[in-house]
């Protein structure tokens, strides 16, 4: 272990020059769990990018004048060292400043398959005052030199304010522009920090950690066996146990069976299943809609329907209608039960996706997901409200401001959402 403080002047075109000419072995960035949860498990083999050591693994930017990196004990958030880091891109007119790590001897690291359920971490402080954000941003860098980046916003910090006290930071792996930049998760070459303007901060404990979701609210949708869910209106299935999406006083619970889309869903509502509406106009009433994409890694940024895209309702009256919005259809092959309780009403329902002419979700993919409940009248609706998106409407146009949903497969009724962000990853 160093114990003193060192400076570190590694050129990156020597690294890149001599780490081309080497042959490179993939390494997994993560264990197969034995069985059930994973939270016992090693999750990661090579997670640590920067942990006390500055290593041939790491490289900043040339020119001393612009930017240093140091290694402190008065920077460590664990360990014995941290980072501290000065820069000032006006000072020389410095063109581009940046650090980055290879990590584990530069080897290819995979991180295709935790891509959903990962992210990139690390802990900064400022030496005083306080700030919303840092002018950085970070890349991921393949062995093709394709970079996927991902910009500092108040999305990534854990607190209000980063501060002179430490302060985790959270760049979630499935944000990063991944498609736009053609990157390739399943080999990784380097961490790239790009530093915008000026500043100075102390940074430790870079690494690969855990983590459910990105910027958008994350459901997760329960691959279910054909008996562990009767369409009745009784809360006694496995789909009631399962974890809960609330928005406003509204719960839902989501789940597949076999070539079924399965709701569970209770809602607050002083006049209950009120609909006179038909055709496209069902959300003028009670009713419940939810839309959805059916092509895992769909770029979750565009803001039109792609084919594989689709929006269906439930129109909540006397009796109940499915309709799908796309196709300007109703559905007959699907199944559903509505009653009033004391409160509002329970809805239950299976909608059958080969009557919608798209595949069944895949387990561990990754698919956009909205949901709103339309309360009304006898008048018309009177409120939308909405899962991902309470504030800007327009999902039923706009996927990009959609949430999304990761498919997981059934373990037991008491599972909690903390142990499903790392369960079986193939």
């Amino acid at each position: 272990m160093i114990k003193h403080p060192f400076k570190i002047a590694l050129i990156v075109v020597l690294n890149m020059i001599f780490y081309s000419c080497v042959t490179m072995k993939k390494n997994y960035l993560y264990n197969q769990p034995s069985s059930g949860p994973a939270a016992d498990t090693t999750f990661y083999l090579s997670s640590e990018i920067y942990n006390d050591i500055l290593t041939t693994d790491g490289w900043y930017t040339k020119q001393t004048e612009c930017i240093t990196v140091e290694t402190s004990e008065e920077a460590a958030y664990s360990g014995e060292l941290g980072l501290i880091i000065k820069w000032d891109r006006q000072v020389a007119g410095c063109p581009w400043l940046g650090m980055g790590f290879g990590w584990d001897g530069w080897t290819g690291k995979d991180l295709s398959a935790i891509i959903n359920t990962a992210a990139l971490q690390f802990y900064v402080k400022l030496p005083a005052g306080e700030k919303s954000v840092l002018p950085f941003a970070i890349g991921l860098e393949d062995y093709t030199g394709a970079q996927a980046w991902l910009g500092m916003s108040s999305n990534v910090v854990d607190a209000e304010k980063i501060t002179s006290e430490w302060t985790k930071i959270v760049f979630p792996l499935s944000e990063f522009n991944w498609l736009e930049q053609e990157a390739d998760p399943g080999s990784i070459k380097q961490v790239i920090f790009n530093f915008e303007g000026n500043g100075e901060i102390y940074l430790d404990e870079i690494k690969i950690a855990p983590y459910g979701g990105g910027f958008r609210k994350r459901a997760y949708l329960t691959q279910l066996h054909a008996d562990q869910f009767n369409v009745d209106g009784k809360k006694g299935d496995p789909i009631w146990d399962l974890p809960k999406l609330e928005f406003g006083d509204n719960i839902v619970h989501l789940a597949q069976v076999d070539s079924f889309l399965c709701i569970a869903l209770e809602v607050e509502d002083k006049t209950p299943l009120i609909n006179n509406y038909q055709g496209d106009e069902i959300y003028n009433g009670d009713a419940f809609e939810i839309a959805f994409s059916t092509k895992a890694k769909a770029n979750n940024r565009r803001t039109s329907y792609l084919f594989s895209d689709r929006h269906i309702g439930f129109a909540l009256g006397d009796q109940t209608i499915v309709w799908d919005w796309k196709k300007h259809r109703p559905l007959t092959k699907g199944i559903s039960f509505s009653q009033k309780t004391n409160s509002g009403y329970i809805f239950e329902a299976m909608i059958n996706l080969n009557e919608l002419d798209v595949d069944v979700f895949k387990l561990n993919e990754l698919y956009g997901l909205e949901m709103a409940v339309d309360l009304g009248d006898s008048k018309g609706r009177t409120e939308q409200i909405r899962w991902n998106n309470p504030v800007n409407d327009g999902f039923s146009n706009n996927p990009s401001l959609w949430g999304e949903m990761l498919i997981i497969p059934f373990i037991h009724t008491e599972i909690q959402v903390t142990e499903l962000n790392v369960i079986d990853i193939e």
